[in-house]
């Protein structure tokens, strides 16, 4: 999943990974494993990220953002857009969406399910996450597409606060990175659990309710 494209980006000061998500930790004991509820109909092509998601949401979460799309080849199947905002309250949101193709004698659906147990896994063990990035929270959400959860880490270097939202309607794939921190001194607070994970379940909730609606 590639959030990379974000995080290389310019001074995108993530809690850090490679894909399209981040981590949770084994003590955050109370993480429920996201649920599989209906399916939906299953798509071969995506709209664009930077449109999809309100304009409304776009503003409460990074207010005064400068928008940009952050795959270099968008493409049918695929497209990210990231919202950054940097100073004294920096703020960054990303928006992947992925429409998952069939593989390995398996549905589209079934191939997607497959991609976010693997993903869901990675971010809960804090996979490949950069040195000082931890994982303090995770759990499965529920009434957020088929299959949701949410993740929050820590960079207590950087002072950011992290929360990566990861949701499935039928064979697509929502990924919302929603970061910050507040650095009105030296020490800085990360943005807190509660606010990174809110923030972005709010993300992915406005777009599995559009892709729904286009369905």
């Amino acid at each position: 999943m590639s959030v990379v494209g974000v995080s290389g980006a310019v001074a995108w000061v993530t809690v850090g990974r490679d894909h399209a998500h981040q981590p949770h930790s084994r003590d955050a004991g109370a993480a429920s494993s996201p649920m599989s509820t209906g399916q939906g109909s299953e798509r071969d092509a995506v709209p664009s990220a930077c449109d999809t998601l309100s304009k409304s949401v776009a503003d409460e979460l990074a207010p005064g953002a400068d928008r940009s799309a952050t795959v270099a080849t968008q493409s049918d199947e695929h497209s990210e857009c990231a919202w950054s905002r940097y100073g004294s309250r920096t703020r960054q949101l990303s928006v992947e969406l992925r429409a998952i193709a069939a593989g390995g004698g398996t549905s589209a659906t079934d191939t997607a399910i497959r991609t976010f147990s693997d993903e869901w896994r990675a971010d809960r063990d804090g996979k490949d996450l950069a040195d000082g990035v931890k994982v303090r929270d995770s759990r499965g959400v529920s009434g957020v597409g088929e299959q949701a959860y949410v993740v929050y880490t820590v960079d207590a270097g950087a002072a950011i606060g992290e929360a990566v939202a990861n949701a499935r309607l039928a064979n697509v794939l929502i990924t919302v990175h929603y970061s910050g921190g507040d650095h009105l001194n030296a020490a800085g607070t990360p943005l807190s659990s509660k606010s990174a994970g809110d923030g972005a379940l709010e993300a992915a909730r406005d777009i599995v309710s559009k892709l729904e609606s286009h369905s």
